[in-house]
């Protein structure tokens, strides 16, 4: 598991890797993971087909979950990195950061959930479920640690954030709502988060 969720020592295969990652990454934008096909990957990627393999062992389920667990990386960098020099209360900081977050990185909903793969796609696959669940389970920890609150109200407030916010992101990737109504959706809970923390 170590050998694909690390970055490659050698220059060369780290630059296919995120070459292959940065092509994922556009064409699951454009097409969504089935309709790419892993020659559509190894074209915008500029690389031949036996790279993908030699780099990700379960082809295509491999590259997603890659991808997953190189975005999960990053959001929990960014998030802690507001957490360190917040701007007002740490919730707020927190809660604005996962909105930017995801309002940046359209795909991060569903490749933070592996939507579109399984265990039974690649070993691997299961290996970087765990992997970003506990990368998650960590910010949601320094979300709490970070808050003024007492610890359990904390928690129940991250948690509570971190569903509002992925609720309003399901309905909008699955067309109930659109743009303009996440936003109102998301200000009303950015509303109802200030107004519980002003109570505290």
């Amino acid at each position: 598991m170590s050998s694909l969720l690390d970055e490659p020592t050698d220059r060369r295969r780290r630059r296919t890797r995120n070459a292959l990652l940065d092509a994922a990454l556009s064409l699951f934008a454009e097409r969504g993971y089935r309709q790419t096909s892993v020659d559509d990957l190894a074209e915008r990627a500029d690389v031949a087909l036996s790279s993908i393999y030699a780099n990700f062992p379960g082809g295509k389920a491999d590259v997603y979950a890659a991808l997953a667990h190189r975005l999960a990386v990053a959001h929990a960098e960014q998030m802690r990195a507001r957490l360190a020099q917040p701007e007002g209360r740490s919730e707020l900081a927190a809660f604005d950061e996962y909105v930017r977050f995801h309002r940046a990185n359209p795909l991060a909903f569903r490749l933070l959930g592996l939507t579109d793969v399984d265990g039974s796609d690649s070993d691997y696959v299961g290996a970087v479920r765990a992997e970003i669940r506990a990368i998650l389970t960590a910010v949601a920890a320094d979300i709490v640690a970070a808050s003024s609150l007492p610890p359990q109200e904390a928690e129940e407030q991250a948690l509570l954030m971190w569903a509002s916010v992925n609720g309003v992101l399901s309905l909008r990737a699955q067309g109930f709502i659109g743009d303009d109504i996440a936003d109102r959706l998301i200000g009303a809970v950015r509303a109802e988060i200030l107004r519980r923390l002003s109570r505290s």
